[in-house]
């Protein structure tokens, strides 16, 4: 028997990885707004898929603590927004790295990129009254400079045109450049000359901030003192606390690759209701703002989009997957190490959808005592303590996560002539490992799925006793989505 193609787990075809971080986004074109000491500056631009009348127009700056950074961190949320109807920008700016330059000329910079789009808004085609100034951490505190801070303009450009933004988002923003925040030591003896918390007045943009209570870079005292002045002075500003994550959080999966949607989605969600309620927007956000991450854990491949279909946007599904994997050492891929297990565990899932045992049964490994395994006692006890080892390591990771674990599908002998293997491999997943999955369950407190019963008379459904057909994935994604609703 060709077993490495015999021995796959069923589940893993059905999970797919979310098709929007899957994709290769990419502006729609660059422009160039600005040439200094030789250096040329661009917007990355992402056309409206719709705009027959001028639309609002977003501008994000990338973080990088002024030192670094790349444009490409905002074109997951510029392609959203363009995707909602209005213009949106993703802007360079000169940075220490790249230009030997300050945080002071990153802020002239995020002047000069709010001013170039006004002043061009009808070759733009959007109205020069609704530009919103987007960024996070470094970024952010540009986003929030060119509404707050004074000066810093660039004296060659037409300061007849403002470079004050109509509206303000910014996420884990720098807002106290002092001690008692983040980068004092970049702008030594001029601490608070860009500092947007000391710089407040009345009369600002609505602002709508983002931070997490548990940020090590940008503590989220500041934000919350920030929110509370602005309030005070009685501007229009929203701190949105987003409970247990640190910095950079917002960032989404084409960015951050391997980290998931979920607070991409949150601050996008939340965003759009703010554009909304500004007249920005129209219509309800395109997705969910309380995504529901999947994770799909075992051995197999996937080949079909069936589970994250029935789901729908309300969830992330995705694929940590590897052919021929087990969860005993000595094989060719023993899950612990590999970069699958490790992806797994930084995807950080709601919900976790684990498989293991189909290789297991095969008595290549099982009945072979030349195994290389440092652990001493039966390989069923071995599946067991690494099965357990494996299900507490995403509990460590996310003490709220619910955690499936899937019996691997038995081996119909009605369309498969190697009765004598089949037979075999059969016996070992009924005697040992099935049993053992059962016993993991029970003892760690979680749900079993048995995926024999969930697909009963599964040789109706597959082309060779093994594999499934389209029909045969379809009917067990559609029922797996039952079992975890």
């Amino acid at each position: 028997m060709k077993s490495k193609k015999k021995v796959i787990v069923f589940l893993l075809f059905i999970c797919s990885v979310f098709t929007m971080a899957a994709q290769n986004i990419k502006p729609d074109k660059k422009i160039l707004f600005k040439v200094i000491d030789g250096d040329s500056l661009y917007l990355h631009v992402f056309q409206p898929k719709i705009a027959k009348k001028p639309t609002a127009a977003i501008v994000f700056f990338f973080g990088g603590g002024w030192v670094g950074g790349n444009p490409k961190q905002f074109y997951q949320q510029s392609e959203y927004f363009a995707s909602r109807g209005i213009l949106a920008i993703s802007a360079e700016y000169r940075v220490n790295n790249v230009h030997g330059t300050t945080p002071f000329e990153c802020v002239e910079d995020g002047k000069s990129a709010i001013r170039w789009v006004r002043e061009h808004a009808k070759e733009l085609n959007i109205n020069p009254n609704k530009i919103i100034a987007g960024g996070g951490s470094a970024g952010g505190h540009v986003a929030l400079s060119t509404s707050i801070i004074n000066g810093f303009e660039n004296t060659k450009e037409n300061l007849a045109i403002s470079s004050v933004p109509n509206a303000v988002v910014a996420y884990n923003p720098v807002s106290d450049t002092t001690k008692k925040g983040y980068g004092s030591e970049k702008v030594v003896g001029r601490e608070t000359e860009i500092s947007p918390v000391h710089q407040l007045k009345k009369g600002l943009p609505p602002m709508l901030i983002f931070h997490g209570t548990k940020d090590k870079t940008v503590p989220f005292e500041n934000a919350k003192r920030f929110n509370r002045i602005a309030n005070e002075l009685e501007n229009d500003c929203k701190l949105v606390a987003i409970e247990n994550v640190g910095h950079g959080f917002f960032n989404g999966d084409f960015f951050r690759k391997g980290g998931g949607n979920k607070y991409f989605n949150l601050t996008m969600y939340d965003t759009d209701i703010f554009l909304k309620k500004l007249g920005y927007l129209k219509g309800k956000p395109t997705l969910s703002r309380e995504l529901i991450k999947i994770a799909c854990v075992g051995d197999g491949n996937t080949k079909t989009q069936f589970l994250q279909g029935f789901l729908g946007e309300k969830h992330q599904v995705k694929n940590f997957e590897k052919e021929g994997a087990t969860l005993i050492d000595g094989t060719n891929f023993p899950y612990a190490k590999i970069d699958e297990y490790k992806k797994s565990i930084k995807f950080n899932s709601d919900i976790i959808l684990i498989m293991f045992g189909a290789n297991e049964a095969h008595p290549k490994w099982f009945l072979d005592s030349n195994r290389s395994t440092k652990f001493t006692d039966s390989v069923r006890d071995e599946f067991k303590a690494e099965y357990i080892k494996l299900i507490k390591s995403y509990k460590q990771k996310n003490k709220n996560a619910q955690i499936y674990v899937l019996t691997p599908l038995l081996i119909s002998e009605n369309k498969n002539p190697q009765k004598e293997f089949i037979k075999e491999y059969n016996n070992a997943l009924n005697s040992w490992v099935i049993p053992v999955v059962k016993e993991i369950v029970e003892e760690q407190g979680i749900k079993l799925i048995d995926t024999n019963q969930l697909i009963n008379k599964s040789f109706k459904y597959t082309k060779d006793g093994v594999h499934l057909t389209k029909k045969g994935y379809k009917v067990l994604a559609k029922k797996i989505k039952q079992e975890i609703h």
